[in-house]
Order: structure tokens, then sequence, then C-alpha cells
């Protein structure tokens, strides 16, 4: 297998199928959501729904930023850790409504 050959096939073992079309598959491949003609990709995923390996042709791969020039698997720089946020405590309020009718 020549590493020049756009029309190879790279394989991603782990793929969540998140939405599919007739024309493509919305495929969820490490931290990236990617949209894939279904004529460029081939393995048992047809479905939302559907999860495990997907072959891609190594030029589709590319410019979808899934893997390098020299076919490795780009990978997404580790997201920044947000400051988890507690929620407000909450406070009952009545209305003046709700006073009258205790009276």
């Amino acid at each position: 297998m020549l590493m020049d050959d756009a029309d190879t096939l790279v394989a991603f073992p782990d793929v969540r199928v998140l939405r599919s079309t007739a024309p493509a598959l919305l495929c969820r491949i490490g931290e990236k959501s990617v949209w894939l003609p279904r004529g460029h990709i081939s393995g048992k995923l047809w479905c939302t729904g559907d999860r495990g390996k997907l072959l891609i042709r190594r030029w589709v791969a590319r410019d979808r930023h899934l893997i390098d020039l020299h076919g490795a698997a780009i990978t997404s720089p580790a997201p920044a850790r947000a400051r988890v946020r507690r929620p407000a405590q909450l406070h009952l309020v009545r209305s003046e409504l709700d006073a009258h009718h205790a009276e």
C-alpha cells in the first residue's frame, strides 16, 4: 500500500453515527463530528446509533482533518477544563396574590 494513494482506505476503529441521510453519514470520530459521503466510506455502519469500525478514503480523511499528510491520526488538543458552576440557591418568593389568599 502506497502512503500517497489517496483512494486507499484508512480504518477508524471507534466511530459513532450521529445522523444518517441517503448521501452521507454524520459521524463522531474522536473529538470531531464530520459528514462523510457514503460513496467514500466502507463498513457496517449505516444508520443513526451504529458504532464500530469505519473505513474512509484517505483523501476524505485528510480533507476532514482526521489524519495528517503522513497518515497519522490528528488528535484534538485536550479541552480546557471548564470551571464547574454550582446552581444558585433558589428562594421561594410569594406574590401579593399568594399573600392575599393566605389570609
